[in-house]
């Protein structure tokens, strides 16, 4: 868009000097003025249009040079600033609002340059503005009114561009995407199938194709669709990329067969190794999935997922340090659900390294955002347990057994209510828990502790003495 700016500024306002000629004096500025910019001694040349429009303020010329200058300078409120001026010179000339738009749009304003976009796609098209002259101005109109996600006024005026521009390339390709965000895919389906005419390899309308059939609950045409798109392309990427979308549509290996042609075709696609990754750790295969990760790490070490998907195969792997700091870079990175789970790999991680007050501290964040996360309530119990806060780790552990009932859960449950000194509540659990688990030496030893504190000291001896059989030293030890 920049360079079509340039263009646009540069050729037009010299025709706009040739219509109005000034004064020698501002003329001969003017002029110098004009060949600074294009030299690209811009500060320089700021200064002689600026000089010409404080004496000549209706200069259209001077206005359009100095707009120039400020954009290239990157001065896009200055910029702004003029082709306004422009606008108000004369609000029947394509440049002016033109220009406006393409520098709104550079501002983040997206409502304005829709708004400037129109006027000039009007006032083109009363002045008899050649198709390719105003078709800069219909893709600009169009994208603007994308981005303020009005995708049903996006695809009235990409259909009015195409009455003017039959058949363009980049406007077909925009009212097919329009229609498909405006929730319209059976209108969507022929324009996209029309572009697939020219050209048979175009990935994302393959790939919209294929969301269409899979949404009216025809995914083998989909994947039909997906197949003939890889035999009409020839660029790796494209086939890459098309693999990619088609692993989409499958499983086990054949999913991951897609996945792994599709990142060899092309290294640099990080989403075929990273949903690589998903897949292996889904099949179990924490070494192949961090190898994927990697891959894909190197590629964009930027994405949240990414450095969530390392976080989460070093976990599996049991490298604890590894995992808490690719989770404490996801956590800054990621938000929403991701974030909880990195949030959680941290905490899991400062628990395995006995740092437990970090663990505490994160783990409490992550059962306030999702109380329904057991294994997170069983952390903070067990690291709550570590500093000896027992009152706060069986209320923990109590949640996590409530929301997954398990043996080794019961067991530090019981070992936390005997540290709080509720014996009858620890008996309870702990009997729960070697019921559950009759091999789990620690949990008999800590009944045993237990009933003694009860004064069940017979029970507490054959307690003992099943955990002493399973191996247990200090259950010995109190046995002599």
């Amino acid at each position: 868009m920049k360079q079509l700016l340039c263009a646009a500024l540069l050729i037009l306002s010299l025709g706009w000097a040739q219509q109005n000629q000034p004064a020698p004096a501002v003329q001969q500025t003017l002029q110098q003025a004009q060949a600074a910019l294009e030299a690209g001694r811009l500060s320089e040349a700021v200064q002689g249009f600026e000089a010409v429009i404080a004496r000549d303020f209706s200069n259209y010329s001077a206005h359009f040079g100095l707009g120039l200058a400020l954009y290239r300078l990157g001065d896009l409120r200055g910029a702004a600033f003029e082709f306004t001026q422009l606008t108000a010179l004369d609000p029947n000339r394509f440049e002016g609002w033109f220009n406006l738009g393409v520098v709104r749009d550079r501002q983040g304003q997206a409502a304005e340059a829709a708004q400037a976009f129109a006027r000039a796609v009007e006032v083109g098209e009363k002045a008899s503005l050649s198709a390719a002259d105003l078709k800069p101005a219909y893709i600009g109109q169009v994208k603007a009114l994308r981005t303020q996600g009005q995708h049903e006024a996006a695809t009235v005026a990409a259909r009015k561009g195409l009455e003017k521009v039959p058949g363009d390339a980049e406007l077909t390709s925009l009212l097919a995407d329009s229609l498909v965000r405006a929730n319209k895919p059976l209108e969507a389906l022929p324009v996209l199938y029309q572009i697939l005419g020219n050209d048979p390899a175009n990935v994302q309308a393959i790939s919209q194709i294929a969301d269409i059939y899979v949404a009216q609950g025809l995914p083998l045409r989909a994947l039909r669709e997906i197949d003939r798109g890889l035999e009409a392309a020839k660029d790796n990427s494209a086939r890459a990329q098309l693999l990619l979308k088609k692993s989409t549509l499958q499983q086990g290996r054949e999913q991951q067969a897609s996945l792994q042609e599709a990142a060899r075709l092309d290294p640099k696609l990080w989403a075929a190794h990273y949903n690589l990754g998903v897949a292996r750790l889904r099949d179990g295969n924490a070494r192949g999935a961090l190898e994927s990760f990697q891959n894909a790490y190197a590629q964009n070490p930027d994405e949240p997922k990414v450095l969530l998907g390392l976080a989460t195969a070093y976990d599996r792997l049991g490298q604890a340090a590894e995992s808490g700091r690719f989770a404490a870079m996801a956590v800054k990175a990621s938000q929403g659900a991701d974030k909880v789970d990195a949030l959680f790999l941290q905490g899991k991680s400062s628990y395995a390294l006995r740092r437990y007050a970090e663990a505490v501290e994160t783990l409490s964040q992550v059962t306030q955002q999702k109380a329904d996360n057991a294994e997170a309530w069983f952390f903070l119990g067990v690291s709550q347990f570590n500093l000896k806060d027992y009152a706060a780790a069986a209320e923990s552990l109590e949640k996590a057994q409530a929301l997954a009932p398990s043996a080794s859960t019961a067991a530090n449950l019981g070992a936390a209510l005997y540290s709080a000194g509720k014996y009858s509540d620890a008996e309870r659990v702990l009997s729960q828990a070697v019921a559950l688990d009759g091999r789990n030496s620690v949990a008999w030893y800590n009944l045993g502790l237990t009933l003694r504190s009860l004064g069940r000291v017979a029970e507490a001896r054959r307690a003992w003495q099943r955990s002493a059989d399973l191996g247990y030293a200090p259950a010995r030890d109190l046995l002599r």
